[in-house]
């Protein structure tokens, strides 16, 4: 009877779990991106990544689970946990598999073999330490002349502090030598007092992340209070007057530039600068040293031991900016030719010239002069530049002008004619007829002159034909 019924149970059941297989077939779940959870890690144990620095960010874990088609419609992320469980481990390096866990009773899930992914996360873990290290107090920025400051006061809750705990991984607290803190005094006039954070710092002054400080925060005064009857105060000369034309002022020289002063705290505060008497540089040419007493403000004094007057150097130069004219100048030729004309056309020519005043100055003593060269030419019409004496320091602006100059030989020297000079005949005869009348008329004959030297053309004169001579009448003979 028992046999039977058992048998009878195992159909039921047999039966029971094909039905519902068949009707609620079991599915996979796929869940991506949970962040594992930490549990069992050690109260004095800290888990840290590569840098030693604590707290590192856990890899995301996807799981994929079995259930049946039924719990699979109900199924949440917030159902399912992921859980790395360091319960009993140490400082070290450790690799923890990673556990899926369901957060109510009333689901049921299985996790196939390769349903975790990463299957296991690795750790390092290390002992947390404790240490204290003292305040390091930067004190920045520069405070008012006549202004000082007193030892800094830094205090918690009232109560003097000089050193902080530091707790963190050991790798950490053991490279922290100090807690550093800056505070900034900058031109204040009166007590400096603020809280301030206080940072972590290794021996070289960096800061070494991952620790915690305990105060993190203190309370810093700084006294700061004016010092009354001294003070350094600069010396100014007072310069009148201009120097000549063409020189500048280069640079002013005062002996003693400071002057330790006294008095009061209103008045010292009020004097920036202590001038001298007027030193004068009209028309100067040169550098001038002048001893001169300086002025002192009212309530002020010099300090026992300084003088009541100081040497000014004026250093006076030439302007050294260049000035530009444009001056006349008149044009010589050299290297004529013996026996050569010449003529040279414009006779005066306008030249730009540069340079510095003082070099310029120099041009006002003597004119300028414009040379043209025509050593080896021969007669004909030249375009020449002319060359200009300048003295030192002073230049042409350009290029040179030019001039035309004409060479020619001079024309030979004419002789003069000879005067015509009528010779008397050198042969005259005269025919007198028995009966005393002229049977012939006289002629007078000129040789003409040689000819005239340099005279293209002979010249050849005749003198007047002279009048025949009247014979005289015959004397008659007395008749018997």
């Amino acid at each position: 009877m028992t046999l039977r019924a058992l048998l009878a149970l195992g159909l039921s059941f047999a039966l029971w779990a094909f039905v519902s297989f068949s009707q609620n077939p079991e599915e996979l779940v796929p869940f991506e991106g949970l962040t594992p959870q930490v549990v069992g890690l050690g109260s004095d144990l800290v888990i840290v990544d590569a840098n030693g620095l604590p707290n590192p960010t856990l890899p995301s874990v996807n799981v994929t689970l079995r259930t049946d088609r039924n719990q699979r419609a109900e199924l949440r992320p917030v159902d399912i946990r992921t859980v790395v469980d360091l319960t009993g481990l140490g400082s070290g390096e450790h690799i923890v598999p990673v556990n899926v866990q369901a957060t109510r009773s009333t689901i049921s899930f299985t996790v196939p073999a390769d349903g975790v992914t990463p299957s296991a996360i690795p750790f390092r873990i290390e002992e947390i330490m404790t240490g204290t290290v003292p305040i390091d107090l930067k004190v920045a920025g520069n405070l008012p002349f006549s202004f000082e400051r007193g030892e800094p006061q830094i205090t918690f809750s009232g109560v003097p502090i000089g050193a902080v705990q530091i707790t963190g991984p050991q790798n950490r607290v053991q490279r922290v030598t100090a807690a550093q803190t800056t505070a900034n005094i900058e031109q204040l006039r009166a007590s400096y007092q603020a809280p301030l954070s206080l940072v972590a710092v290794d021996e070289n002054g960096q800061t070494v992340d991952g620790v915690q400080i305990s105060p993190g925060t203190v309370n810093v005064r700084i006294p700061i209070t004016s010092v009354v009857g001294l003070k350094l105060v600069p010396v100014q000369a007072s310069i009148v007057g201009l120097p000549a034309s063409g020189y500048v002022i280069t640079a002013v020289q005062v002996d003693p530039p400071l002057i330790a002063l006294t008095g009061s705290s209103g008045p010292l505060d009020a004097v920036l600068v202590l001038e001298t008497e007027d030193v004068d540089i009209g028309g100067a040419r040169g550098s001038l040293v002048r001893q001169a007493r300086i002025s002192f403000p009212a309530g002020t004094s010099p300090q026992l031991g300084e003088p009541s007057s100081a040497k000014v150097t004026v250093l006076i130069s030439p302007v050294s900016q260049s000035f530009q004219v444009t001056l006349p100048a008149e044009v010589a030729v050299g290297g004529v030719g013996g026996g050569m004309l010449m003529s040279v056309s414009p006779n005066s020519v306008s030249v730009t010239i540069t340079g510095s005043s003082a070099f310029l100055d120099q041009l006002a003593q003597q004119p300028l002069k414009a040379n043209v060269d025509v050593s080896g030419l021969g007669p004909g019409s030249y375009q020449l530049p002319v060359t200009v004496s300048l003295p030192s320091g002073v230049r042409l602006a350009g290029e040179p002008p030019s001039v035309t100059v004409v060479l020619r030989t001079p024309p030979p020297s004419p002789t003069s004619p000879a005067s015509p000079t009528a010779e008397p005949p050198t042969d005259v005869t005269a025919t007198l007829p028995s009966s005393g009348t002229p049977e012939a008329t006289p002629v007078l004959e000129a040789t003409p002159p040689p000819e005239a030297v340099g005279t293209p053309d002979p010249v050849t004169i005749k003198p007047p034909t002279p009048e025949p001579p009247t014979p005289e009448p015959p004397t008659p003979e007395p008749t018997p």
